[in-house]
Order: C-alpha cells, then sequence, then structure tokens
C-alpha cells in the first residue's frame, strides 16, 4: 500500500504541476480560480500520500482488506526499507525517463518559436520548461535520496502505527 500510495503521486506530479502552470497565463478572476484548483489538487496529492504512506494499518482495517488471506506469511530475505528504497528509486527513474523526451521538446519549440516569432514576446512554452525541469529534478533527487526517503517513510509509518 505504501509503495501504490508514493506511485500514485509522483505520477500525480503532472497534474499537480500542470495545474499551476496555467497560473501564468491567467488573468483576473480566472486566476483566483486556477489558484483554488490547483491548492485543492494538491491538498488532495498529499492527503493520498499521508493515507497511503503513513496511516497504511488503519486504510487496510478500514478498506477491509486482510479478509479472505489465510495467515501465510511469505518472508523476504530483504527488510521492508530496501524494497521500498527501491521502489523509489524506480519511480524516480520513471519520473526522469518520462520528463526527459518532453523537456527537449518544449526546448526545441521554445527556440523555434523564437526565430518564428519576436523574440521579446512571451513564450508560451516556456511553462511547459520548467515544469520537465522540476519534473527530471525531483526525480534525479528521489534515485540520489532514497534511503534517506526510505528512512523518513518507516520512522513515521512506525510512529504512527504504535
Amino acid at each position: 500500500m505504501k509503495i501504490l500510495g508514493i506511485f500514485l503521486v509522483v505520477r500525480g506530479v503532472d497534474v499537480v504541476l500542470s495545474s499551476f502552470s496555467i497560473l501564468f497565463y491567467a488573468e483576473g478572476e480566472e486566476m483566483l480560480i486556477y489558484t483554488i484548483v490547483a491548492i485543492g489538487t494538491v491538498a488532495v496529492y498529499f492527503f493520498i500520500l499521508w493515507l497511503f504512506v503513513f496511516k497504511t494499518a488503519w486504510l487496510i482495517d478500514k478498506l477491509d482488506l486482510e479478509n479472505g488471506f489465510e495467515e501465510e506469511r511469505i518472508e523476504l530475505k530483504n527488510d521492508f526499507s530496501n524494497i521500498l528504497s527501491i521502489a523509489i528509486i524506480v519511480m524516480g527513474g520513471i519520473m526522469v525517463i518520462d520528463s526527459l523526451p518532453q523537456l527537449c521538446k518544449s526546448i526545441f519549440t521554445y527556440y523555434q518559436a523564437q526565430k518564428m516569432f519576436c523574440p521579446w514576446r512571451e513564450n508560451p512554452s516556456t511553462g511547459w520548461i520548467i515544469l520537465y525541469l522540476v519534473k527530471a529534478i525531483a526525480g534525479y533527487l528521489l534515485m540520489t535520496n532514497s534511503r534517506q526517503i526510505a528512512n523518513f517513510i518507516n520512522r513515521k509509518s512506525e510512529k504512527n502505527d504504535l
């Protein structure tokens, strides 16, 4: 459940960043509406992360996911922290792999638009360049700091499970 929660949030980074990138082009009353939608989206994703990662036992109990299973346990040679760390590395890699081609495409579109149109005008692909750059950096940070993130999740979940 913890890995699923992290995966859902990582895949939702596009949605969250896209909702904030719209703010660059909004004016007046639209800005307030888009800001509320963006903040609401972030709140939903943080709630999902909190629920799936830190309240896993409560979620399993409320959804009654333990019924129908016999008491057979599968022992893994590695502890949960190592498995969680590997999952975080994989998700960070997926983020980087997803964002790099889009980043290159956005940069190419930006330079193409600069040559075709007036260089002093606002280019709409600038927001997308920032979006994909942030996503690539976040994926890189997930991959390089996976052990610290896994330890943080384990500490918080152990504290909440007590």
